[in-house]
């Protein structure tokens, strides 16, 4: 494969008015969270909404996302906080908000098919040993009435404590799991754990592909087209793992074993798409090609950043189920 470099040599834009947007993004710059309106593209009934300041819960809602197959949703607060609103004991924002049992921050966006998912992970940092009341309004804006809730927090120091025991009058007809805390040096592998044990009845997706790279499993949306569905029935039969190389420092490539069928179209690709390269090569890209390719799928809720870590630089192993 060659690596395509394209100019592009015009480029008009209309604009026809003047928009202004407050963007409050946690420390990460690949921060690709916060969808105003949230759907079940991915898993079929799962949500991981989650509220984050600093980014640590941000990354575990990633994780989760991953692993589950779920779709992610950032909770973001109409007025975004600064340092000062989280310089705690210092009377600022947090501090008041935390001490008034009737403060209710408005949110600047909504999950829009909330009746669709049926397990709702719900992920906070822990404020003054509690949830922040941003926590309140979201769980006080929706109908909750049989679905799951599982709670999570991160924290330093501070355990989950009564946090989530608070929050449950909130949404008394859910079902309620035990809330957990996490760090922020909790692994892939901890969350797989911690997804294993609480034994959800989770509704499968014919649309959706599992890729195991170590310790880490990523989840793949398919492509509707006769390559995606021919790969599906062959990965129903038995998972298949393919030794894959680093090709032109975008992508990892490697044999399938059999062929499908080809379907090429000359696009560019992005991190996390999934390309079936002369009827019977997978690729992975974590970076940009232009060329002939047929679409597979697209790895969700991951940045180019760390599916390039996940991946490695050299040669990866990995494994193709459903």
């Amino acid at each position: 494969m060659k690596k395509t470099i394209t100019l592009i040599l015009a480029f008009l834009l209309l604009c026809f008015g003047l928009s202004a947007c407050t963007d409050l993004k946690d420390n990460n710059d690949d921060n690709d969270g916060g969808n105003e309106n949230s759907s079940p593209t991915t898993a079929a009934n799962i949500l991981v909404a989650y509220f984050s300041c600093t980014g640590n819960t941000e990354n575990i809602a990633k994780m989760i996302a991953r692993e589950t197959g779920g779709a992610l949703h950032e909770i973001q607060p109409q007025i975004p906080y600064t340092e000062a609103d989280l310089d705690y004991y210092s009377g600022g924002r947090a501090d008041r908000e935390q001490a008034d049992p009737a403060a209710r921050p408005a949110i600047a966006n909504s999950v829009e098919n909330m009746p669709d998912y049926d397990v709702i992970f719900l992920g906070y940092p822990i404020w003054h040993v509690q949830a922040p009341k941003i926590i309140y309004t979201f769980l006080e804006s929706y109908d909750f009435a049989g679905k799951t809730i599982v709670p999570f927090c991160t924290s330093g120091s501070s355990g989950v404590g009564s946090s989530a025991d608070n929050l449950r009058p909130l949404a008394q007809n859910a079902d309620w799991k035990n809330g957990t805390r996490f760090s922020s040096k909790t692994t892939e592998s901890e969350i797989k754990a911690f997804v294993e044990q609480l034994n959800l009845d989770l509704k499968t997706d014919t649309n959706m592909l599992k890729i195991a790279v170590g310790n880490t499993t990523l989840t793949a949306s398919l492509a509707d087209n006769a390559s995606a569905a021919a790969l599906f029935e062959a990965l129903k039969k038995s998972p298949v793992t393919i030794e894959m190389q680093d090709y032109g420092n975008f992508e990892k490539v490697g044999a399938l074993g059999f062929s499908l069928p080809r379907s090429d179209e000359y696009f560019t690709t992005e991190a996390g798409d999934l390309i079936l390269y002369q009827g019977n090569q997978f690729v992975i890209y974590y970076d940009t090609n232009s060329w002939n390719f047929t679409r597979l799928g697209k790895i969700e809720n991951i940045t180019a950043s760390e599916l390039r870590s996940i991946l490695g630089s050299g040669n990866a192993t990995v494994t193709l189920s459903v």
